[in-house]
Parts: C-alpha cells; sequence; structure tokens
C-alpha cells in the first residue's frame, strides 16, 4: 500500500527488506553481467507495478549535489549521475536508493512538483536541499511538504574529531547536532537532524520524519556501517520512491 503525501495528487512507497519479492539491488551501475542486470530489471518490475506506472528514474548516486530535471528526460533506462531530482510529469516514479543515508521526499501541496534527494553527510554538507527546493519552486513550488525517511540515528553515528571539527567550522551551531561518544574524541552525529534544519530553513516545516534506524533494525533495512563493523558484504538498498498520480483509489 502506498503512503499519501498530497491528497488525491502525491504519493510515496519506502521498499525495504519486507518487500520479499525483490533482492533489493536497483541500479544497474552496480551490475557486473547479464545476469546481474536481468534481476535488477525483475526488481524494478516489481516495484513499478505496486507504483502503477511504466517510468521511474534511477540515479547513479555519487555523494554530490547534481540535480536532474526528470521532466527533460526521454531515456529511462539511462542512470544519470546525480543525487537528486524534480519533475512535473504524472505517473513517473522519482528514486532514492539508501542503507544509512537520508532519503528527502517532497512535494508542493497543490501536487504539481515533486522532489526527491539522497542525503549523505557529503550531499548534505554540499547544500544538495538548497538546490533541490530551488529548483522545484523554479517550477513553481510554493508550499512544500516532505518526508524523511529512514536512515542511521545518531545513536548508530559514531564520527571521529576531524568529521566534528569540519561541520563545526562551516557553523558554529553545527554543534548541536553532536553529541560526545563514549569513546575519547568521538562524537554521535545526528545526519536526519541536520537535514531536518536544512529543511526548515527553507520554510518546510511540514515533515514526516521516520525515526527508524537501519543500523540496529537488520530485519528491516539494509546498512552499509552495518555491513562494514560486521565484516560482511554489503548488498541491497531500501528504495524511497515518490510518484504524482491522479488515479482514484490510488493509495490503496
Amino acid at each position: 500500500m502506498l503512503s499519501t503525501l498530497v491528497q488525491n495528487k502525491v504519493y510515496y512507497k519506502i521498499f525495504d527488506k519486507t518487500n520479499q519479492e525483490s533482492t533489493h539491488i536497483y541500479g544497474k551501475y552496480k551490475a557486473e553481467n547479464e545476469a546481474k542486470i536481468a534481476e535488477i530489471e525483475k526488481n524494478i518490475k516489481i516495484v513499478t507495478a505496486k507504483l502503477k506506472c511504466q517510468k521511474m528514474l534511477i540515479l547513479n548516486q555519487v555523494h554530490g549535489n547534481n540535480i536532474i530535471d526528470a521532466d527533460l528526460i526521454d531515456n529511462f533506462n539511462l542512470e544519470p549521475e546525480a543525487d537528486a531530482a524534480v519533475t512535473t510529469k504524472s505517473h513517473l516514479a522519482l528514486a532514492i536508493q539508501t542503507a544509512d543515508c537520508v532519503p528527502v521526499l517532497l512535494a508542493c501541496s497543490s501536487g504539481n512538483v515533486i522532489g526527491a534527494a539522497h542525503c549523505g553527510w557529503k550531499s548534505a554538507k554540499l547544500d544538495i536541499i538548497n538546490k533541490l527546493v530551488e529548483m522545484m519552486r523554479l517550477k513553481q513550488a510554493k508550499e512544500i511538504v516532505g518526508v524523511i525517511g529512514p536512515s542511521i540515528q545518531q545513536y548508530s553515528y559514531e564520527v571521529d574529531q576531524n568529521f566534528y571539527d569540519d561541520f563545526v567550522k562551516i557553523n558554529q551551531d553545527n554543534q548541536k547536532f553532536f553529541i560526545p561518544s563514549k569513546q575519547e574524541n568521538r562524537f554521535m552525529f545526528d545526519l536526519p537532524d541536520y537535514i531536518t534544519t536544512k529543511l526548515q530553513q527553507q520554510g518546510i516545516y511540514n515533515i514526516n520524519r521516520y525515526k527508524d534506524d537501519t543500523y540496529s533494525n537488520e530485519e528491516q533495512y539494509p546498512s552499509y556501517r552495518r555491513a562494514c563493523h560486521k565484516g560482511k558484504h554489503y548488498r541491497g538498498n531500501i528504495l524511497s520512491t515518490i510518484i504524482i498520480s491522479n488515479k482514484v483509489g490510488f493509495a490503496q
């Protein structure tokens, strides 16, 4: 079942491990061979069937701040190098892959413009939120509402002194996103709160924020950091999707 972001107009769905039909790999740019491409294409078909659409934009995410205008894309088999996208087209799904980073889904209250962003600390630091909102407003988005999807939470996200110093150097107020770790010269970073603040600075306060921790909830969510800490091969992603649709009963 899809969730409603704008009544009778914009919907979203987060595909995690509970979507057992899929193997949770969605980017063909990660494929090593034809068998893997076939697996990914099957996963994408499963998602698009649930979203009742034929087109979905998958990005080659690189932890940057490039934004794609999906209204200008004709070939959706291509996976452009970017970490966010916007569209005004109906029945075109925007999709963000994450496994600890923060997926952000946005829509204007009229339901005519949507956006989606992959927000790791690098992209967030590069002001990807500001750029995404700016592009949406260029497409006449007025009041904007949003969703912050599942991601690593502060109690699981330990960083070192250099990481802390870099953020505080940008703005002393960034200290509020850190608390001391149990280890000396290390800190716990609140990435979702940092991104929430970025949205609020753009006048976006109507935000549905998931508090699920990808790192500690192994049954439901992939986690890159967890895989690294356990010495396991990282495989699969959460796929956060958003779509404009005026189909009656679409969310049922």
